[in-house]
């Protein structure tokens, strides 16, 4: 693995070739969230609700929400999947034990299922700047949900995003400074021209950027690229591993979790 802390370069950032625009992202805030539970179970004191919530333009957004025993205030994290072609987890169920074992720590989280990975979904050519924009608020909405809850500390909202939901995420950092952590693994930020404007709009809260070196989907170049043209603190970590990088990358994750949101309980 390397470590490599980065400290924005003057006038690095702001090298880019447009504006961003975040008018794509607005939303109702006021719109009920119309929150379901389709059922409830506990393991091992953890519990984890199947949920629904209105997304956007009303759809309806699949969740887990696991919340740990006792009474808050805890911190929150949201979680978003990656969309891997044939994967059996590129779905909401992708960090849920991940999740689940954070839970004793104090954290509540969210994990949602993307449009891609809803039963509905009508599938399209490629990804466009409507799905991402359609995710970005659903994962809005998400925090919306959380922050409404009396058990959970409004200072400590974290996001964690792996490969397309690590794009979301550099979106989320952008434009929503209600989050005090991201988690950005191998996210292809270059891979849609449309979300290279926002790095420059990162911060202040502090990023891990966590790659595989073996990643095929990712180059290497692009993504230390990005790295440092991202504004904002940040720590970019690369590790001997491939698109879904491994245990290392998973504690790195978890320490820095830890740290940013005054988790002082041991994970499992």
């Amino acid at each position: 693995m390397v470590c490599v802390l980065i400290a924005p370069e003057p006038g690095a950032v702001k090298a880019q070739t447009s504006s961003p625009d975040f008018t794509h992202f607005a939303y109702d805030r006021n719109a009920s969230l119309n929150l379901k539970r389709i059922s409830i179970k506990v393991r091992d004191g953890v519990t984890i609700e199947d949920i629904t919530y209105t997304g956007v333009g009303g759809d309806t957004v699949p969740a887990y929400l696991v919340v740990p025993t006792g009474a808050g205030k805890f911190a929150g994290i949201i979680w978003g999947h990656w969309l891997m072609q044939g994967a059996a987890n590129a779905n909401r169920k992708e960090f849920l034990e991940e999740a689940v074992a954070l839970a004793p720590s104090g954290v509540i989280s969210l994990l949602i299922d993307a449009p891609q990975s809803r039963p509905d979904f009508k599938p399209v050519p490629g990804i466009g700047p409507g799905l991402i924009a359609e995710q970005v608020v659903d994962l809005r909405r998400g925090l919306d949900l959380l922050l409404s809850r009396p058990d959970i500390d409004r200072a400590r909202m974290a996001y964690v995003g792996h490969s397309y939901d690590s794009v979301a995420g550099t979106i989320l950092d952008a434009m929503d400074k209600r989050f005090a952590a991201f988690v950005f693994r191998d996210g292809p930020q270059f891979a849609f021209g449309y979300t290279e404007p926002y790095a420059g709009e990162l911060g202040p809260a502090p990023a891990l950027f966590q790659y595989g070196l073996h990643d095929k989907l990712i180059p290497l170049a692009n993504a230390k690229e990005y790295v440092a043209r991202a504004s904002g603190p940040k720590t970019a970590k690369f590790y001997d591993a491939g698109h879904a990088l491994n245990a290392r990358a998973r504690m790195d994750r978890d320490s820095f979790l830890r740290k940013t949101l005054g988790l002082t309980a041991p994970t499992k």
